[in-house]
């Protein structure tokens, strides 16, 4: 039997998968000795005692005077006569109430009451509890007993239980205490310690303490004992525990599983936009993709609404003709593609870009020519179109939206920030305010395109909930609580999106968004590896070929992709300064400053390294097509990722 401390049944939780379980954490409970502060306290702060004090030396102010002597604020000497009327201290023309007064300010003579409290430290990680329990005949310390086999028992460090605690201990409890007590509405005073006394035998018992499973995350979370909201001491001892103690990491996993396999399989139920028709599959198909939200998305992301974009004016673009406007491009100097572009936006009447426009460069019309949409090209195509047009749908857009140009511009930094490993996933919980633009956008632009009146369904918040929880634990059952915990926030949550997709994902299903959260993740465990390592001392020229060279050495290939090896030396030498610029350019990065024995580990470990980033940078592309993959193509890609995340943390 357990020897439980009972402090009621603690249940901060809400919106949690399944019902809580209860951990028996052990804990040494000291009895301390200090001065309690008098219940009949007046409450007063320290602007009002001020004032009370100079009413009492000087006789009736009113508030100017008060003002004047105290050089505190006239509307606030005003709200502080108030409150000292309200609790009864002085008349309505300032003049002390003399009982009231007595009360408030002979008060702070009366001698310290001393009373004993117990101090706990939990024995995972030594911490001191911010709580104490005052012992009196009306506050007993209550005690249960608890089978094992109801609870978790939790073991402690034997380091901890010969480790009394200090007099700032006790100070440090009582200042979490009084926070505590401030945040959840208590109406208990902690005066400051100013004498204690600690006995150094302590008692040993165990607190109950509930652990459920949240919807909003699949995470855990641990009630405090006390019964004051989750206990954020217990949470990171956990999870230090979770890392060292493989039955415990076990006993969650299983948990977790349990829970999901309770479930009804998940069923794809998102019903069809009016969009989605044949003969718009059939002429705007990578519009249509782009258009509808990945797989283990709710909403669509910016990732798909800057796609969309981009295909609706490819589309624009296609129906019209181009080849005079690509002939245009081609035979005017580069340095002079602002100028024409600008002009072409003065007239239709659109807003300019505060930098201007870059150049389109002839590989970059190539390939609009070949059925690729990028925003530049197809901007700068349909404005020039447009400028002749007076028809054009641009122009009926310039009358919605004259800041169309700065719009996309925003929309693009946003997304590459999102696509090039910055914060968490491009995840949205709820619709993004970008989604209208697009929709208008989109719908001028190609008017077969039409959208729901009705606005989307709010996603059940209990299939998301499973799918997280399905998502998390089976990327924590594939990098161990101990590397997952290292990999960081926003790698996590982005590994977590990017797994409710592989989950549920069937031969030939779009992986475009899947592949994204990949290369992403990649790039941003790329950047951890690289921030504060020396850049070589190597011109910029020579660059790309001294990483090849390393790279053969190593014998991680016989020559570099073309992928890598036309990785910009631009984006290099930034990425080298500490700008992350692409996946490629940190590759290159991270063959340039890592020496022999770096990368001979990296081959060790994983010899494909080099193949297993030019597959994943191959298959992203510009990220805005469609990508239909086998189930088992798919699985290769993750377990590629994977493998380079685990790679790069052993760096």
């Amino acid at each position: 039997m357990l020897r439980l401390l009972d402090y009621g049944k603690p249940n901060p939780f809400s919106g949690i998968i399944g019902k809580p379980r209860n951990l028996a954490w052990p804990v040494n409970a000291y009895r301390v000795t200090l001065p309690k502060g008098s219940n009949d306290s007046d409450g007063l702060n320290a602007f009002e005692r001020v004032v009370l004090k100079l009413l009492d030396a000087v006789g009736t102010l009113d508030a100017g005077n008060l003002a004047a002597e105290t050089c505190i604020p006239l509307d606030l000497v005003k709200g502080i006569l108030l409150r000292l009327q309200d609790k009864g201290f002085i008349d309505e023309y300032n003049a002390i109430i003399m009982q009231e007064h007595d009360d408030g300010l002979k008060d702070e003579d009366n001698a310290p009451v001393f009373a004993t409290a117990l101090l706990f430290r939990e024995l995972v990680t030594g911490k001191i509890l911010p709580f104490l329990h005052w012992l009196d005949d009306a506050n007993p310390l209550q005690k249960k007993e608890g089978k094992e086999k109801g609870f978790r028992n939790i073991r402690w460090d034997a380091t901890h239980r010969r480790n009394p605690p200090t007099q700032r201990d006790v100070i440090n409890a009582l200042r979490g205490m009084k926070k505590r007590a401030a945040v959840f509405g208590m109406e208990e005073k902690m005066p400051p310690a100013q004498q204690i006394t600690i006995m150094a035998e302590p008692e040993l018992y165990h607190l109950d303490c509930p652990i459920a499973i949240q919807k909003i995350d699949s995470e855990f979370r641990i009630a405090d004992p006390f019964g004051n909201g989750f206990s954020l001491i217990l949470e990171k001892a956990f999870e230090q525990l979770l890392e060292r103690e493989d039955n415990l990491a076990g006993w969650l996993l299983t948990w977790k599983q349990l829970l999901s396999s309770a479930r009804p399989e998940r069923q794809d139920v998102r019903p069809k936009e009016p969009f989605e028709t044949d003969a718009n599959w059939q002429r705007y198909p990578k519009l249509i993709a782009s258009l509808r939200p990945a797989s283990n998305a709710e909403f669509r992301t910016l990732s798909k609404i800057h796609a969309s974009i981009e295909w609706a004016l490819f589309y624009a673009c296609c129906i019209r003709p181009f080849k005079n406007i690509i002939t245009t491009l081609s035979f005017t100097e580069q340095s002079q593609h602002s100028a024409l572009l600008v002009q072409a936006a003065k007239t239709i009447g659109f807003e300019l870009p505060s930098r201007g426009f870059r150049p389109i460069r002839e590989g970059k019309l190539r390939e609009f020519e070949a059925g690729g949409a990028y925003q530049e090209t197809v901007l700068a195509i349909a404005m020039l179109q447009a400028r002749d047009d007076a028809g054009h749908p641009l122009r009926r857009l310039v009358s919605a939206y004259p800041d169309f140009i700065n719009r996309l511009l925003a929309i693009n930094a946003k997304r590459n920030e999102k696509a090039h490993g910055k914060g968490g996933a491009d995840a949205p919980r709820q619709e993004l305010t970008d989604d209208l633009f697009m929709r208008t956008v989109v719908q001028s632009l190609v008017p077969n395109i039409v959208f729901a009146d009705n606005p989307a369904a709010a996603p059940d918040k209990d299939a998301q909930g499973d799918v997280l929880l399905d998502a998390r634990a089976s990327v924590q059952a594939e990098f161990g609580f101990k590397l997952f915990n290292r990999l960081g926030m926003n790698v996590q949550e982005r590994l977590v999106h990017a797994e409710r997709f592989f989950l549920f994902c069937h031969d030939e299903d779009d992986a475009s968004a899947y592949v994204g959260d990949l290369y992403a993740v990649a790039q941003a465990s790329f950047e951890r590896v690289l921030t504060g390592r020396l850049p070589p001392d190597t011109s910029d020229t020579l660059l790309i070929g001294t990483a090849e060279v390393k790279a053969v050495e190593a014998e991680l290939c016989n020559a570099l992709s073309e992928s890598l090896r036309t990785v910009k030396t631009r984006a290099v030498s930034q990425t080298l300064q500490g700008g992350s610029q692409s996946l490629g350019a940190c590759v290159i990065a991270l063959l340039l400053v890592s020496d022999e024995g770096a990368l001979t580990a990296i081959h060790d470990v994983q010899p494909t390294f080099l193949d297993d980033m030019t597959n994943l940078i191959t298959r992203r592309g510009h990220g805005n097509e469609p990508l239909p993959l086998s189930k088992a193509e798919i699985a290769k890609l993750r377990k590629a990722a994977f493998s380079t995340i685990k790679t790069l943390i052993e760096q």
